[in-house]
C-alpha cells in the first residue's frame, strides 16, 4: 500500500507538468495569431497605402493626357516635374518629353500616399498619330491635273463665321498644292493651269514636303468606330451639319452622282470619282488610285478645308477649293484627339 501511495502521489506532478505544457501552447498559439494577426493588419495597411499611391500616379497620367489633348507640347530633353497636392486627397508629379522625330510623348507620373510612405510610378507612351496643322494646304496629293474651266484652288484662308476658330495664326494663306513628290518638269507630277490657283503665298505649288500617312490616319478614323460606311446613291443627302461634324468612313470605291452635302471628315478607301454636286465641309482623304472631278455647270466638287491623297488627284470640270485651316481642326477635334497609347509600364 505505501508503494502505491507513493505511485500516486508522483503523478500529481505530472498533472501539474501536462497543465503547464498546455498552458504554454496555448499561451504560443495566442501569441502566434496575435502576432499573424498584426502582421496581416501591417500588410494590409501597406496594401492600402501602395494602392492609393498607384491610383495618385495613374491620376497624374490622366492629368497629363489632358494637357497633351489640350495642346501642350513638353520640352524636347530633360523634363520638368510638375507637382500636385490637393489637401492630401491627390499627392502626385508627374513630367512628360516629347520626341518630334517619332511624334512620341513619355510620360512618368509618381504617385504618394498621404503619409508619403509608399511611391509606384507609371511610364506611358504616347504617339499623335497625326493632328489637325499635319494639313498645310487645300489640296495634297502625289499627283495631280487640272484642268477645264471654271476650277478654283484657293490658299488663302476664307472661313465661315461658324468655323472660325479665334485663333490667328491659323488664318495664313498656304500653297494651293502641295506633293511629296519633287518636281520633275514643269507638269510632273503637277499637270496645272496656274491661273486657276489662287494665293498669296510665294508657292502655288510646292514640291517636297512632309508626307502625310494617310493610311495611319484612316485607321484611326476605321477603329473610332465611324458614324456612317455607306452614302446612299442619288437624290439629296446631307450628313452632319455645322454643330455635329461625322466621321464618314467609305470601305471600297465611292461615286457620288446626286447631291451630297456633308460636315466632318470624309475617308474612301478606293477612288473617289464625283460627277454630281458634292459640298464638304471639312476634311477628304482618299486612299485609291484616284480622286476624280467629272462635272460641270454647277455640279462638281465644293469643299471648304482640304482634300488629301497620297496618289492622283485630278480635276476636269466644276470645282471649287477653298482652303480653312479652322474647320479642319474643328472637324478633327469633334471626331476625337488622335493620341494612341503605344506603351504601359510599371516600375
Amino acid at each position: 500500500m505505501n508503494c502505491r501511495y507513493k505511485v500516486l502521489k508522483n503523478n500529481h506532478g505530472m498533472a501539474i507538468f501536462s497543465v503547464m505544457s498546455m498552458m504554454t501552447i496555448f499561451f504560443l498559439l495566442g501569441t502566434a495569431s496575435l502576432l499573424s494577426t498584426v502582421t496581416e493588419t501591417k500588410i494590409s495597411y501597406n496594401y492600402k497605402k501602395s494602392i492609393h499611391a498607384f491610383y495618385d500616379a495613374e491620376a497624374g497620367i490622366a492629368v497629363a493626357i489632358a494637357r497633351v489633348k489640350n495642346g501642350w507640347i513638353p520640352e524636347y530633353g530633360d523634363p520638368n516635374w510638375q507637382e500636385y497636392d490637393r489637401d492630401g486627397l491627390f499627392n502626385y508629379r508627374y513630367c512628360s518629353t516629347f520626341d518630334p522625330n517619332t511624334n512620341i510623348y513619355e510620360i512618368i507620373s509618381e504617385g504618394y500616399d498621404p503619409s508619403g510612405k509608399s511611391c509606384r510610378r507609371i511610364i506611358v507612351e504616347l504617339k499623335r498619330i497625326f493632328q489637325a496643322s499635319d494639313i498645310t494646304s487645300p489640296v495634297y496629293c502625289g499627283s495631280s491635273k487640272n484642268k477645264g474651266q471654271p476650277n478654283r484652288i484657293n490658299g488663302n484662308s476664307n472661313c465661315q463665321g461658324w468655323m472660325d476658330d479665334g485663333d490667328p495664326n491659323n488664318n495664313h494663306s498656304v500653297p494651293c498644292i502641295v506633293t511629296r513628290k519633287h518636281r520633275e518638269s514643269h507638269c510632273k507630277p503637277c499637270d496645272l493651269d496656274y491661273d486657276q490657283l489662287i494665293t498669296s503665298d510665294p508657292n502655288k505649288v510646292k514640291y517636297n514636303v512632309k508626307e502625310l500617312n494617310l493610311v495611319d490616319m484612316a485607321n484611326y478614323y476605321k477603329d473610332l468606330p465611324p458614324d456612317i460606311t455607306s452614302i446612299p446613291s442619288g437624290g439629296t443627302v446631307n450628313i452632319g451639319d455645322p454643330a455635329d461634324s461625322k466621321v464618314v468612313y467609305i470601305n471600297g470605291n465611292q461615286v457620288v452622282a446626286g447631291k451630297l452635302k456633308g460636315y466632318g471628315i470624309l475617308v474612301v478607301t478606293g477612288d473617289l470619282r464625283i460627277s454630281g454636286k458634292m459640298e464638304w465641309y471639312g476634311l477628304i482623304i482618299v486612299l485609291g488610285n484616284n480622286l476624280i472631278v467629272t462635272g460641270g455647270g454647277a455640279q462638281g466638287l465644293h469643299v471648304t478645308g482640304a482634300v488629301a491623297t497620297p496618289n492622283h488627284f485630278e480635276i476636269r470640270g466644276n470645282a471649287d477649293i477653298q482652303w480653312c485651316g479652322d474647320v479642319i481642326k474643328k472637324v478633327v477635334e469633334m471626331a476625337g484627339d488622335p493620341l494612341t497609347i503605344v506603351s504601359w509600364k510599371e516600375e
